[in-house]
């Protein structure tokens, strides 16, 4: 009896696949990885930009716990500068603090040596006392920092200091308004700003915190009149863009919201270590901050021709 002989290659009806068939699985699947990687990406994002909305509104509870246990007086917004309140605050400006005022802790302090006294005894010493530059110092430096400020009693947790996509090096990434008590007179003597919790008449409209994945010297500066380094109608620092083209904020009511700017000019980034005179557009964007920060528009600020969505 003679014996068959067996197929040299296997067909496609016993269970094979064909060079053109294994092409077309491979195509199918790439392109199926096409489509679903950057929605994976934006899932991705939109899950930090919800732990950094979570942080950020922890934030804001504590701002208003610190402010129930303190007769309604906000924590000072200052970072690094608040050593150096004048004290008395000249006559000419008009912040709501009674004098004498002089120097304090922050809600966070910036960087520095340590042990040492706080704060220090002479007003003028903090260019010397605080390290230049933060981002290259360990943990414990930063932890210290963040430990002596007036808001670790409320949230004693480093992380929520910090965003999870934050600025490599930085462990404070979120930064206080201009109007919380800041240095008196830096955004023009008539700034309206803000030292008792009671003064924010539309606590919805006014923010506390904002998200701009660094830190520097300060509050988020944004010029009122004619402050500080900053001409009048112009941002002291960059409007930040963080989690896609806008940031995050927590307001004095407690809500939180991830604002989107409007405009392509909005889409500079905060750059570590600047520090006023940044000419900015009076567009939308530029007025929405003002009424967020100030509570008004300033009158040298008109957008013709564009209406805007407040």
């Amino acid at each position: 009896m003679s014996k068959r002989k067996r197929p040299a290659h296997r067909s496609a009806s016993e269970g094979g696949f064909t060079l053109v068939e294994l092409l077309v699985v491979i195509a199918i699947i790439a392109l199926l990885m096409g489509i679903l990687l950057p929605a994976l990406g934006r899932a991705r994002e939109m899950g930090k930009r919800a732990v950094c909305m979570s942080q950020i509104k922890q934030m804001g509870v504590a701002w208003y716990l610190y402010c129930d246990d303190n007769k309604e007086k906000v924590p000072i917004g200052d970072v690094y500068y608040s050593w150096t309140f004048p004290n008395p605050v000249p006559n000419a400006v008009k912040h709501p603090t009674a004098s004498p005022q002089g120097p304090q802790l922050a809600w966070t302090e910036f960087p520095h040596p340590y042990p040492h006294a706080m704060p220090p005894t002479r007003p003028t010493n903090y260019d010397a006392a605080y390290i230049t530059n933060p981002t290259s110092q360990p943990v414990d430096v930063w932890q210290h920092a963040i430990a002596e400020g007036t808001m670790w009693r409320y949230v004693n947790d480093y992380k929520v200091y910090k965003c999870p996509v934050g600025d490599k090096g930085n462990y404070v990434t979120y930064y206080m308004s201009h109007s919380m008590d800041t240095y008196p007179g830096s955004a023009g003597n008539d700034a309206p700003m803000i030292a008792l919790r009671s003064q924010i008449r539309r606590t919805f409209e006014r923010f506390v915190f904002l998200d701009v994945g660094s830190m520097k010297g300060g509050a988020f500066f944004l010029n009122y009149s004619g402050g500080g380094d900053a001409p009048p109608g112009s941002f002291g620092d960059h409007r930040p863009t963080r989690h896609g083209n806008g940031t995050t904020f927590v307001f004095a009511d407690q809500h939180v919201e991830y604002r989107k700017w409007l405009f392509a000019a909005s889409t500079a980034t905060v750059e570590t270590g600047t520090w006023g005179g940044t000419s900015q557009p009076c567009d939308c964007d530029w007025r929405w901050f003002c009424k967020v920060t100030w509570g008004n528009v300033p009158l040298n600020c008109a957008t013709p021709g564009t209406k805007c969505d407040y």
